[in-house]
């Protein structure tokens, strides 16, 4: 038996899910795997025919959900070795994740850069693997501090509005892991002045340059199943 998936935008922000129609939750709700949005599939139909499904928004959402009738077929190898997994695919990033999963906590990383090219590169790299929030300044950095539940900062430091350990003063825990994003010389950061950051919070550092995306992942990576373990 051929299983068939259902193709819907998510509302918050654009980006194409998919999911086996056979694996659409029992409340028809599941969250973007790129930002975490709860989207509902309203009458996602089940068992065979040609199905149709008609969506739209979560409970509370106050966003209008495109409308799409579109299925394709599962590739069986999108789900995994065992093609019965449970598991929702984005077609735009490849994440895929358990629908059983979607209500908990997403990991969700504050990107403060204020390069075009660096931010987005960030943002590109980490942005498969969890939620990022990028911003530009202290200011706005602070802002998202204090409304979001971060678990884990990249951080420039030279910004526009003020030194990036201003950033590190403003961090509401003191575990939450910064990973120090940066231009500067390497041999800028030794002795002192990293014993300084690290007081602040500075947990590891990376230096901007090209090929950097598998570094950035990695140390990202570390940082947060070090705070898992503790």
């Amino acid at each position: 038996m051929k299983l068939e998936d259902v193709e819907f935008p998510c509302p918050a922000c654009g980006t194409v899910n998919r999911i086996a129609e056979t694996l659409v939750p029992a409340d028809g709700e599941i969250r973007c795997g790129h930002c975490g949005e709860t989207v509902s599939l309203k009458a996602a139909v089940r068992g065979s025919g040609k199905p149709s499904a008609s969506l739209g928004p979560a409970a509370g959402s106050s966003q209008d959900l495109m409308t799409t009738g579109t299925l394709v077929r599962m590739d069986p190898h999108s789900l995994g070795p065992n093609p019965d997994a449970s598991h929702v695919c984005c077609p735009s990033c490849g994440h895929s994740f358990d629908p059983a999963l979607a209500g908990q906590a997403q990991t969700t990383v504050l990107i403060v850069e204020d390069s075009d090219f660096f931010l987005q590169l960030a943002t590109d790299v980490l942005g498969k693997h969890f939620k990022t929030i990028g911003v530009r300044t202290v200011a706005e950095a602070r802002q998202a501090l204090a409304t979001s539940p971060v678990h884990l900062v990249v951080l420039d430091l030279t910004l526009p509005d003020a030194e990036g350990t201003e950033v590190l003063r403003a961090l509401p825990r003191p575990d939450i892991p910064v990973l120090i994003y940066t231009s500067r010389d390497e041999t800028s950061l030794i002795g002192p002045e990293w014993q300084a950051l690290t007081s602040l919070g500075a947990s590891d550092v990376i230096h901007k340059g090209i090929n950097i995306e598998d570094l950035l992942l990695q140390k990202t990576q570390e940082l947060l199943s070090a705070l898992s373990v503790r």
